[in-house]
């Protein structure tokens, strides 16, 4: 499955049974926030044309993200800081039931233009470094199978042991996925320009 794809599924009973790191905590404090106006706008997958994001002002310091594919439209609040000068994005789907606390997850922005080009953090990395050291980073594993490797990870650690873990691996060897990229898409360009909100969130 494309890192860009597990995105677009956030909000759905089949991403949290998959293998996307998630987080109770949010990635950021509110120090941190910054607004990048580079972000907004229309994007399609370099890959897959038929997936697009859009980008919108929902404030000063957030973005309402839109994600379309010839399935759905999932919508997420997303929210853009920097850690050590490197741009982030930490998004959670807005179509989450009340009951359940709305898991953050990162992406590092590695480019901006001419094409925005982001990656995420490697489960499989994770997996195995928190097997060898439980005590890395708080967590807990979520599944109904007895295999570790099978249990999708939820960092339980707070906001600042997050941001202390993520500086530390920026560019630890297999800890983030390769790049996933979108390019922008123009005026009409997208066949789903013109797809009517399918969110009532939206």
């Amino acid at each position: 499955m494309k890192a860009s794809t597990w995105v677009i599924l956030a909000a759905t009973a089949a991403l949290f049974a998959g293998c996307v790191v998630t987080s109770v905590y949010p990635f950021y404090t509110q120090k941190d926030l910054i607004f990048e106006p580079a972000l907004l706008g229309k994007w399609v997958n370099t890959n897959n044309e038929d997936e697009m994001w859009r980008f919108k002002n929902a404030g000063d310091l957030e973005y309402r993200v839109t994600l379309m594919d010839a399935r759905q439209t999932t919508v997420m609040e997303a929210h853009s800081f920097k850690l050590h000068e490197i741009l982030f994005l930490d998004m959670f789907s807005l179509e989450q039931d009340f009951h359940v606390v709305p898991a953050h997850y990162l992406l590092k922005v590695t480019q901006l233009s001419p094409t925005l080009r982001m990656s995420e953090l490697n489960d499989e990395w994770l997996k195995a470094l928190l097997f060898t050291e439980p005590t890395a980073l708080k967590h807990i594993l979520v599944g109904k199978s007895d295999k570790p490797e099978q249990r999708r990870v939820v960092l339980t650690a707070d906001t600042e042991e997050l941001q202390q873990f993520v500086t530390k691996h920026l560019n630890t060897e297999g800890a983030w996925r390769q790049n996933f990229e979108l390019t922008r898409d123009p005026v009409g360009k997208s066949r789903f320009a013109q797809v009517p909100t399918q969110s009532a969130s939206q």
